[in-house]
């Protein structure tokens, strides 16, 4: 695959995300992932995943990142970049896609990178195209 057109904020993402990417505590999957934020204000925020023995109590690089930006001032994600090693690309998980849907808005891209570069441009909708909305909660 080769990288994509991107813009030099995309490439300033990539660049963060990999750094992110290198600090992740994955000593039992020794699967690393790490993620860049920009936010509306065009702010970087960076997360990577953290590992924890009791499995289901570790953090994604996503919601890292996320927790990052709220602490930072920013409440709605411009651009995320998700950077793994390896052929395949890895997509933020359905717990994390609904954490970002929490900060999207109808322009918020996804973006999905390997050690080539950016490989992949997604909105949210296509990868969470029935995800829960506040609205359900007035029901």
């Amino acid at each position: 695959m080769q990288e994509m057109n991107a813009s030099l904020t995309e490439k300033n993402l990539f660049e963060q995300a990999k750094k992110a990417h290198k600090m992740a505590y994955a000593p039992y999957s020794k699967f690393a992932v790490g993620a860049a934020i920009e936010g509306k204000s065009g702010k970087i925020y960076l997360g990577c995943n953290v590992e924890n023995l009791s499995y289901p109590v570790g953090t994604c690089a996503e919601a890292g990142a996320i927790a990052a930006m709220i602490c930072g001032g920013d409440t709605i994600i411009n651009k995320i970049l998700i950077f793994a090693t390896g052929q395949e690309l890895i997509a933020p998980c359905g717990a994390c896609l609904q954490r970002i849907k929490e900060f999207a808005d109808d322009s918020t891209t996804i973006l999905l990178a390997n050690e080539q570069g950016i490989q992949k441009r997604c909105s949210l909708s296509e990868l969470l195209p029935f995800g829960f909305v506040n609205s359900e909660l007035k029901k």
